[in-house]
């Protein structure tokens, strides 16, 4: 019987060149302190001896584009590519003296998808889509110079409507964690992104957070109630520029009812950022 042995979730723009030159040197202490705890996540994690590891995260039209935007999609395979673009943003190009493959943990992949749909989740697969920062990031800052274990890149539709509800993610949460109880593998999930900010596709709100309602969600993530969570509404995230707790609800999905430690939350007026753990083993 497998188990989920770790899970976490945290900003996934972890480059202090880029927050100091956007916010400051408050921006570039306040992503390194961040940084720190996710570090200190990943040796928990690495200590648990996991099989694979689940990254949910977002596409920026990167891997994907209007030609079809999948609500939830599986990346299958055996490795995966960083992604490697001409005019790359900073946080991008950050990412460039990283390996350019990963190994992938393509049975864990496909028991998702068939599972899946079998549980009537449509989901979407790729055996081409290559990852950006919002999944190495994370990944390289647990990892450090340790071996990546291998992957499941998940990409939940965050910014294109129409998007999965808060509710969807979440059930979809639950189906990796019976996905993971039927295998044999200790698996890790972690989700990416946030907390509150607005990308340039709300360009007049750029530069503004919501540091209230990022506090609510924190408040409700620590006391394990996961109820006021799964009735967001989509309006009510794009309202705050919580577009990317939706990768972080179908960790709360897999992972309900534990309670989260919040590890790391600071604030920076464009963007808020946090590192959290939630006690699964």
């Amino acid at each position: 019987m497998g188990r989920i042995v770790f899970a976490g979730a945290m900003s996934h723009v972890l480059d202090p060149d880029y927050y100091q030159a956007a916010c400051g040197m408050s921006g570039r202490r306040k992503v390194e302190a961040c940084m720190v705890e996710i570090r200190k996540l990943g040796d928990t994690f690495l200590a648990r001896r996991p099989d694979a590891l689940i990254v949910v995260a977002d596409d920026h039209l990167n891997a994907f584009s209007f030609n079809a935007v999948p609500a939830i999609c599986v990346r299958i395979g055996r490795t995966v590519d960083r992604m490697i673009q001409e005019e790359a943003e900073a946080f991008d190009k950050a990412l460039e003296g990283l390996p350019e493959r990963y190994v992938l943990h393509e049975a864990l992949a496909n028991q998702i998808l068939d599972d899946g749909l079998a549980a009537d989740f449509d989901l979407a697969l790729s055996w081409e889509a290559p990852i950006d920062h919002a999944f190495l990031s994370p990944v390289m800052t647990m990892h450090g110079a340790h071996p990546v274990t291998p992957l499941v890149p998940i990409w939940v539709n965050c910014f294109i409507a129409p998007q999965p509800r808060p509710a969807r993610c979440f059930a979809f949460g639950r189906h990796l964690a019976r996905v993971v109880a039927r295998s044999p593998w200790n698996v890790g999930i972690i989700a990416t992104g946030g907390l509150s900010h607005f990308p340039e596709l709300t360009l007049p709100r750029v530069g503004e957070s919501d540091t209230v309602f990022d506090r609510k969600l924190l408040h409700w993530m620590e006391q394990g109630e996961h109820e006021p969570l799964q009735a967001l509404t989509m309006d009510e995230l794009h309202k705050t520029g919580e577009h990317e707790f939706l990768n972080w609800m179908v960790l709360l999905g897999a992972v309900t009812p534990a309670p989260a430690e919040v590890r790391y939350f600071g604030e920076l007026g464009r963007i808020n950022l946090a590192a959290v753990e939630w006690r699964v083993a």
